[in-house]
C-alpha cells in the first residue's frame, strides 16, 4: 500500500503544465484566489442572515446547506492555487470528494421540499 507521504513526490505541480508562463499561472492563480475569496464570503453572509433573520426566514436549513457547500467549493479553489507549487493532490482529491458529499446532501436536501420551497415564495409574494 502506498503510503500518504510519497504521493506528493510522484507528481508534478500544475505550475509544470503551464510551463511556469507568468501569464498563464498568474491568470489562474488570482482567478481561484477570487473565487476562493467569494465562496469564502457568500457563507459567512448566509449565516449571518439566517442568525440576524432566525424567527422570521423559514428553511434556515437551506441556507446553512449552501453555506457548508459554497465553503467547500471555495476549499477545492483553495486547493488549486496550492497545487500550482505544491503536489498536495490526495488533500486536494479529499476536498472534491467532501464537496461532492455537500453537494449532493443539499441536492437530496432540497429536491423533496421544492414544492413546499416555492409555496412559501408565493404566500410571502401575497
Amino acid at each position: 500500500m502506498m503510503e500518504w507521504y510519497s504521493l506528493k513526490s510522484q507528481f508534478l505541480p500544475h505550475g509544470h503544465c503551464y510551463l511556469w508562463r507568468p501569464e498563464i499561472l498568474w491568470l489562474h492563480v488570482i482567478s481561484d484566489c477570487i473565487i476562493a475569496i467569494s465562496y469564502f464570503s457568500i457563507p459567512l453572509i448566509l449565516t449571518y442572515i439566517v442568525y440576524r433573520s432566525r424567527d422570521s426566514i423559514s428553511f434556515n436549513v437551506f441556507f446553512l446547506l449552501f453555506a457548508i457547500f459554497i465553503l467547500a467549493c471555495g476549499t477545492t479553489h483553495l486547493m488549486e492555487i496550492i497545487n500550482v507549487w505544491k503536489t498536495e493532490y490526495l488533500l486536494a482529491g479529499i476536498v472534491k470528494a467532501i464537496t461532492a458529499l455537500a453537494s449532493l446532501g443539499t441536492a437530496l436536501v432540497l429536491i423533496p421540499n421544492i414544492s413546499k420551497i416555492v409555496d412559501a415564495i408565493r404566500a410571502q409574494n401575497d
